[in-house]
């Protein structure tokens, strides 16, 4: 994959509050290419990965011990969720922050995860 595909997929996550499992197995594939030591690519995890426990799991494996900031809005159609993952919450001097925002926390997170990835992967 390349970058272009994976900007695509961040929009996908970003944007739509509403991802088929089809979509979410192009999610996981993306992932898969990102993060291959901790992302396998299965029928049941693209079923799995809309979820926030899953989606925390994977940020958890992919950065452990990294600080997350979830700020949002619960509502019934739109909960305006950002998500950030940075090495210290104590200094505002990381070298890379992921970030991501979407109506739906999984989905925040999960973009989060993917633009943090891709940051480390240049690095």
């Amino acid at each position: 994959m390349k970058d272009p595909e994976l900007d695509i997929l961040i929009q996908e996550l970003e944007k739509k509050s509403d991802l088929t499992v089809a979509d979410f197995d192009g999610i996981v594939q993306g992932l898969a290419f990102l993060l291959p030591k901790i992302v396998e690519p299965s029928e049941k995890l693209s079923q799995q990965i809309g979820t926030t426990d899953q989606a925390m799991h994977i940020a958890d494996e992919a950065f452990p011990n990294w600080s997350v900031s979830i700020h949002g809005r619960a509502n019934d159609k739109d909960g305006h969720w950002r998500c950030t993952l940075r090495k210290s919450d104590r200094s505002d001097s990381d070298a890379a922050i992921g970030s991501g925002r979407s109506p739906v926390l999984a989905q925040a997170i999960l973009a989060s995860v993917m633009r943090l990835a891709m940051i480390m992967e240049r690095a």
